[in-house]
């Protein structure tokens, strides 16, 4: 009987042992993969006001989001008697805490991860309503022409907030420039979990919106989508391009209030129709290498 029920406790230990690691796989995965998650309008009643705000003004960073907006959702808004205001920030700060202030009435210009982190860590009430097409980060060089050439104590300029830090890093790492720990939470990754340098890279952290002049005194730079488009880099150029990760689409955010607004449902209609869906995409078109939401899988031919 003693041995009986020393082999029944040892399967059954083996057992939880295995539950134990699947469950920590699972959350491994779940951490790793970010549900993007953005309002049913369905479920908010139309405002009873009876106004619907036409003037909008809509808040950016440097790059090519606005030209997005005047070329593909404005035209859809205009026939809707809406007019659109361009207001430019320097930096990946202003735009959401204008929106948050009331000085812009949505913005265009952050990946849904940095807007939820930003929002936890300010503590504002701003929602993402669409995820649009959207520039990759990029590894880019004015030094070398591919990977293979870096040389050893190279220096490479990432961002510093650490949201796009840990983005950068996933790229380099996808590149095989580093190695990540595999067992972290990649979503979350920071220079300690750096296990692999074979070419003693050494990393200068700087605000996003200064990588692009950085590479004039600096060997590579990994650098934002917006940025690299506006100043002047071609993606055909870059040392390696970014597959652009569920989470890191950039989304148009408002005030969480305005959910109940009319100009909140028009913006979902045009970037959700198949008119704006076929400007993204006419071939050669300005916006048509950008990668694509998932929405846009069951409307393109």
């Amino acid at each position: 009987m003693k041995i009986k029920d020393r082999r029944g406790a040892l399967v059954r230990g083996k057992i939880i042992i295995l539950i134990v690691m699947f469950v920590l796989i699972f959350l491994a995965s779940c951490r790793e993969r970010e549900m993007v998650t953005l309002p049913v309008l369905a479920d908010y009643e139309s405002a009873a006001n009876g106004t619907v705000r036409k003037n909008l003004k809509i808040g950016l960073s440097p790059g090519p989001y606005g030209d997005m907006y005047l070329d593909l959702i404005q035209p859809l808004l205009a026939p809707l008697g809406y007019t659109a205001e361009l207001i430019y920030y320097n930096d990946f700060i202003r735009p959401n805490l204008a929106l948050a202030e009331g000085g812009v009435d949505l913005n265009m210009f952050q990946h849904y991860r940095y807007l939820n982190n930003f929002k936890m860590e300010h503590d504002l009430s701003l929602t993402a309503i669409t995820e649009i097409p959207t520039a990759s980060m990029g590894i880019f060089s004015r030094r070398f022409r591919t990977i293979g050439a870096l040389r050893n104590g190279a220096v490479a300029t990432i961002p510093d907030d650490s949201t796009n830090r840990s983005r950068a890093l996933r790229v380099l790492d996808a590149a095989k420039i580093i190695t990540l720990n595999p067992s972290i939470d990649m979503a979350r990754a920071d220079m300690g979990d750096i296990i692999s340098n074979p070419l003693n890279i050494r990393f200068v952290q700087l605000e996003a919106q200064r990588l692009v002049e950085s590479l004039g005194t600096n060997d590579f730079s990994v650098i934002n989508g917006n940025f690299a488009i506006s100043g002047g880099l071609n993606f055909s150029d870059a040392l390696y391009v970014e597959a652009l990760a569920e989470s890191y689409y950039n989304v148009i955010a408002v005030r969480t209030e305005d959910l109940t607004e009319q100009f909140v449902r028009d913006i979902i209609a045009a970037v959700r129709s198949e008119r704006y869906v076929s400007m993204v995409t006419e071939p050669g078109g300005k916006y048509a290498g950008f990668p694509r939401p998932r929405y846009f899988l069951g409307m393109t031919r």
